[in-house]
Order: structure tokens, then sequence, then C-alpha cells
């Protein structure tokens, strides 16, 4: 019996073991940190022509394949990559193009309840968020997506010219930039309910916002411009751009106006993987800002007017979109966070962003 209990030990330890190696061979890989692969960049076209496409550089072969999912239709506003597909936001066509970011596949075409779509936030493997400028930007809303059906199940009315986007929690962040017209909110909805829970004034026309470490907002706004009849611009009726701190309570900490009136006014707000460096674009330049600052830069990271602006989360590279002159193909530039010029890299025309898989 003692010699049928010690091969019974024997054989549940034989197969304990075993069980272990084959768990350890079967463990999932650590996940991928997004922009590992390399980051696609999103090609707008030059309106009104349907030339809008995506381009990839791909990290192991330093290279970009340009052309990718086209045609594609008029004007691409934006790309999100969740769960494994891209979406493709083409703004004048009226419609999201759903790929797949590993074949370039394509997926499926959303139209129906999309009007002028702008920007897209996943909320779960299941639904997601797309602000929606509606018929003339004055009806700006947010479309709730199905991800399995891709319908829209549902709108909610949050402003003119509803625009980017911010998940923090249940929380989603939605600014309001104008449109054609003129707003000065952010709408909070909470995306367990799709319901608009606050509302935050900020400056005139907020555009963009990102998240620090610390749990703050940062937005930049655009301002007002009003015209003299000699279309030199009114000052006394204009309002200036701005960057905006909002306190993980919502409060406005402070806001810093810039110095000029200019139509090319503070927007593309972007962050350090660290959560403490801004960077946005204003008046022909990069700008960069610690978090920590209580005073806007005086001096430009880079004196360029980019059509679009990323910072590279693997390693912390900029990247400027050089939109040309809208009509022939366009380039990114990529710079070390010192700002030393990486290199430059030809795309499509008028490259307004990026994304990374």
């Amino acid at each position: 019996m003692k010699i049928n209990l010690i091969k019974k030990f024997v054989v549940l330890a034989v197969m304990s073991a075993m069980v272990l190696i084959q768990s350890c061979q079967t463990d999932p890989d650590p996940l991928i940190k997004a922009g590992e692969a390399g980051f696609f960049i999103v090609n707008e076209g030059g309106y009104p022509n349907p030339n809008t496409s995506i381009s990839f550089y791909d990290r192991k072969t330093d290279a970009v394949t340009n052309d990718l999912f086209i045609p594609l239709g008029i004007q691409a506003q934006s790309m999100t990559v969740f769960e494994g597909k891209g979406y493709i936001l083409v703004q004048v066509s009226h419609k999201i193009v759903v790929v797949n970011t590993d074949d370039y596949s394509s997926i499926a075409t959303i139209s129906d309840g999309i009007k002028n779509p702008r920007y897209l936030v996943g909320i779960s493997p299941t639904k997601a968020y797309v602000s929606d400028w509606g018929v003339n930007a004055a009806d700006g809303s947010v479309k709730v997506l199905d991800l399995t059906t891709y319908k829209v199940t549902k709108t909610i009315a949050t402003g003119q010219g509803t625009n980017k986007m911010l998940k923090v929690g249940n929380l989603v962040y939605v600014t309001n930039m104008g449109g054609y017209g003129n707003d000065k909110t952010i709408k909070i909805i909470d995306s367990s309910t799709d319901a608009i829970v606050s509302t935050i004034t900020t400056g005139d026309n907020p555009n963009s916002l990102q998240k620090d470490k610390d749990g703050n907002i940062w937005v930049t706004t655009g301002g007002i411009l009003k015209y003299n009849a000699d279309f030199s611009i009114n000052e006394a009726a204009s309002t200036k751009g701005s960057i905006v701190k909002i306190k993980a309570d919502n409060t406005e900490a402070f806001r810093l106006p810039v110095n000029e009136f200019t139509y090319n006014f503070p927007s593309n707000l972007n962050i350090s993987a660290e959560g403490t460096q801004l960077y946005y674009t204003y008046n022909g330049a990069i700008y960069s800002m610690s978090t920590s600052a209580t005073a806007l830069p005086t001096t430009a990271f880079k004196t360029k007017d980019y059509y679009g602006l990323a910072v590279d989360p693997i390693n912390g590279n900029i990247i400027g979109c050089d939109a040309g002159n809208f009509s022939s193909a366009g380039s990114i530039d990529i710079y070390s966070a010192s700002g030393s010029l990486v290199k430059t890299l030809t795309v499509g025309i008028a490259p307004n962003g990026c994304v990374f898989k």
C-alpha cells in the first residue's frame, strides 16, 4: 500500500508539473503597448476631391506605406484604433469606415444616423461615442454607436461644433468648438447612462483637451474673431484663444490667454506619455509647456506651421503633420523631445494627425 501511495504521489506531482508547464506555455503574451508596432497617419485629402487616404509607419522596417484603405471619400477628419479595429471618420462623405488594422481589409461602413462625424471614443467593447457636427454644426451631438451592429442607438445633443472628446473613468468630456458659430462649453456625459451630468464653461470655442498625471484637464480654446468693415480684426469685439487648466473637481484653476488675435489659434493639444508635458500648435509654431507651469511659454518648441500634431507614446518624439499645398503629397516631421529633427517622411495629401497601433 505504501508503494502504491508513493506511486500516486509521483503521478500527481508529474501531472501537476505538466499542467503548470502547459499553463505557462498557453498564457497570453503581455499586452502590446499602444504604438509599439507603429502608427497610422490620417491624410485628410484636398477638399472637394475624394482623395482621403491612410498611411502607416512601421517601426520594424522604418518605412511608410501609403494609400491604405482607399477609396475612402472626401475629408477624413480622424481615425481611432479600438479593440483591434480602425474607425476612420470621413466627415464630408458622412460616414465611418471600419477596417481591420492587421490585414487592412474592410469590415463595415456606417452612414445611417451620421451627418458630419469628427472623432470617436471607445466606451466598451460594444459601444462608442462619435462627435458629430450635424447638418450645419449648430446641432452638434454625440452619437451612441453599437459596435456589434454598427448602428446609432441614441443622439445626445451637446452644442455647436461638437469636437474632441476625452474619457476619464465613466465620464466623457466633450468640447464644443463653435463650428460655424460660437460656443464656450464642455459637456460631461456619464457613459453608463448616456446622460449629460455637468457643463463646464471655458474660454470661447474649446477645441481639444488632455488629462495630466495629477488628474487635471487641460483645454485649448480658439477665441472669437470679429472684423471691421476693412476686414481688419475688431479687437474690442474679439476674444483671444487660451490654455485652460481644469482641476479634478471640474472647477477652473486658471485661464491663460495667448498674445495674438489670430485665426491660427491654440489647438491640437497633446501630452507626453508620462502626463507631464503639453504640446500644442499656435500661430505657426509648436509650443511645449510643463503641466506644472502657471504661465504660457514665450519661446516656440519648433517654428513651423503644422496642420496636425502627435506625441509618440513609445519614444516621446513629437510628430508635426505638414499639409503642404493640400493638393499633393504631404509629409510628417519627427522631432526628438529635445527638438532635433529625426526624420521627414512623405505621406498622403494633407496629413492632419496620427493614431498609434
